[in-house]
């Protein structure tokens, strides 16, 4: 073999190493792309959700630019390569629809912002922490540290709601005490300097209590206080010792048929 018939196939190695440069290349570009979008962006106070997915999309965007190039050094024109592509991608979508659902949701959600990362949210039967948002799926932490991980287009085809948004929650307290209209100034006064010292209760808006029902010798009455949708659990304890605490104190007995519940909450008012 002389070096003439060598000559073309040095030749297409050569092009064969320069594209596996380009795509190593490419790929570490495509990383550095990613970090330097994702530092930029945040410190742009851009939402973490969203700067994480316009990253994203930057990255896949070099990956594909680097392919590309990596094609043309060995010779395969591109023209002729994007058409093979588009007509598989026609195949592959209709075959992954359910994905390209949930990607297309995954926009909306960081486009509309119902939540962001650290809301407490509930999306059908499923309560948590959002922990991350991605391109195809949400993922939430629950309070027992479960990790739930949602389909995008399941969160947007359903109600979704966000318990921090508004920044406080409205919880209550219930207690059935012993007396009669001249015990209830001093029951009232006792259930408020409860929520006045249990910790994690905002103080604004200030906490109410209300006479929600009466029997014969019987008083029924509530207690409503804001709290952090996060602190939840802990601020709804200590909000109940506390009235346990102030009514023993005052002297108030409860009666045998005592309930402390947590009644459905709802949003602080604008």
């Amino acid at each position: 073999m002389n070096i003439e018939e060598l000559t073309p196939s040095l030749a297409t190695l050569r092009a064969i190493a320069t594209a596996i440069v380009i795509l190593v290349a490419g790929w570490l570009a495509s990383k550095w792309a990613y970090r330097i979008a994702v530092k930029t962006l945040s410190s742009s106070h851009l939402d973490q959700a969203l700067a994480r997915f316009l990253a994203s999309m930057l990255r896949y965007v070099v990956l594909a630019a680097t392919f590309i190039a990596s094609m043309e050094t060995v010779g395969i024109h591109t023209t002729s390569l994007v058409a093979v592509v588009a007509s598989a991608g026609l195949a592959v979508g209709l075959a992954l629809q359910g994905s390209l659902s949930n990607f297309a949701s995954g926009v909306l959600i960081l486009f509309f912002k119902h939540f962001q990362l650290g809301d407490k949210i509930a999306i059908g039967d499923h309560r948590g922490i959002v922990e991350d948002i991605g391109l195809f799926t949400t993922t939430l932490v629950s309070t027992d540290n479960e990790k739930i991980v949602i389909p995008n287009a399941s969160v947007t085809n359903g109600p979704i709601v966000n318990f921090s948004d508004r920044g406080l929650l409205r919880g209550a307290v219930t207690v059935n005490v012993e007396g009669r209209l001249r015990d209830l100034g001093p029951a009232m006064a006792a259930m408020v300097r409860a929520a006045k010292r249990a910790g994690g209760v905002a103080q604004e808006p200030a906490p109410t209590v209300f006479l929600t029902d009466m029997e014969d010798g019987s008083l029924d009455l509530t207690l409503t206080a804001w709290y952090r949708a996060v602190d939840e659990d802990e601020s709804m304890h200590n909000l109940r010792v506390a009235v346990l605490e102030e009514l023993d104190a005052a002297g108030i007995k409860l009666m045998n048929r005592t309930q402390l519940i947590l009644h459905q909450r709802s949003k602080m008012p604008s």
